[in-house]
This record gives C-alpha cells, sequence and structure tokens, in this order.
C-alpha cells in the first residue's frame, strides 16, 4: 500500500507548476504556468535567475514569440549570487529578498507581482506590486534543455500584503527575448 500511496503522490506532482497563498493588493494568483531562466552577461557568464509565476499557460512559448498576456497575474522572482570579485552563477540555496542593490556579497532576490489590464499595465500600484523583504529558498536550480527550477517562497509587499508558495518551473531558453513584447 505504500508503494501505491508514492506512486499517486508522484503522479500528483507531475505538471504542478506551484502555488501561491496570499493576496497582493487584494489579488490572488491561481498558478496555471511557471518557468525559470539563466541570466548571462554579454560574454556568457551567468549572472542570475529568474522565476516566474503565471495563471496563464505556455509562457515559455509566449515570451519566446515575443508576446505578453493582457489580463494576466503574475509573480516573477529575479535571484543572484555576489562574492567579492562579483556576480556569480545562481545555485540552490537560500537567497534574501530585498528592495535596493545589495551592499554587500551574498545570496539576494527581487520579487513583483503584477495583474496586466486589457493594455498588459500592471493595475497594481508600484509601491504596492514590488517586493520589500522575504526568503526563497532554491532546492533545485539546472538551467538547460529540460532542466527545473524547484523552492520555495515566503515574501512580504510594500503594503504589507504577503505571500507564501512554491514554484516547480520549467527551463525556458530566452536568450533570443525581445524587450518590447505584443500585448496579446
Amino acid at each position: 500500500m505504500n508503494r501505491l500511496m508514492m506512486a499517486v503522490a508522484a503522479l500528483a506532482m507531475v505538471g504542478c507548476s506551484g502555488s501561491v497563498s496570499g493576496t497582493v493588493g487584494g489579488i490572488s494568483l491561481n498558478v496555471s504556468d511557471s518557468i525559470f531562466a539563466i541570466l548571462k552577461d554579454n560574454s556568457g557568464k551567468q549572472t542570475g535567475a529568474l522565476v516566474f509565476l503565471s495563471d496563464k499557460p505556455k509562457l515559455c512559448e509566449s515570451l519566446k514569440a515575443n508576446r505578453t498576456a493582457k489580463s494576466a497575474t503574475g509573480l516573477l522572482m529575479a535571484i543572484s549570487r555576489s562574492n567579492n570579485d562579483g556576480a556569480i552563477a545562481p545555485d540552490v540555496g537560500d537567497y534574501t529578498v530585498i528592495d535596493q542593490n545589495p551592499t554587500s556579497a551574498g545570496n539576494f532576490a527581487f520579487a513583483g507581482f503584477s495583474r496586466t489590464d486589457a493594455n498588459c499595465e500592471n493595475t497594481i500600484a508600484r509601491d504596492a506590486s514590488q517586493a520589500k523583504s522575504g526568503l526563497i529558498k532554491v532546492t533545485t536550480l539546472k538551467g538547460e534543455a529540460n532542466g527545473s527550477a524547484n523552492g520555495t517562497f515566503d515574501i512580504t509587499f510594500g503594503g504589507g500584503d504577503k505571500v507564501t508558495g512554491n514554484f516547480n518551473a520549467s527551463f525556458c531558453d530566452i536568450s533570443q527575448l525581445q524587450l518590447n513584447p505584443n500585448c496579446e
């Protein structure tokens, strides 16, 4: 019976992109898809990673097609590590959420919550939608084809709202990402 329960639990996790509990600006997020991408500098050195959870499906395909969704809710988390020599590749570990540029070496994260309107503009006030503090724990990070990033988060935003949850994000190679996506 124990094997059967483990098999059911494993099947339940397949395709699970993550979850978000709590609201920001009165808006909740029912996660439909999550992706992550590795950020690189001009020389190809890894400098950070992005994790994006959304209530819209097919995030990677939309980004690669230079599209952003109307009436979409999302949580974007950016993680970075640094030492005395500058940025280093992201890895598993704990990342402290901050609201300004770090002044020392360590693992840091920024986060933002959004709800877009028919023109793809964020309807949540900037002060309320930007994270002020919290912690993101990355337990798996494999930035390559068929890779994934997994972890948990506990984030407080500018208006005092708080969200907690987890992510199981698929790798998305956004190296050819356009800066001005079409609102669709």
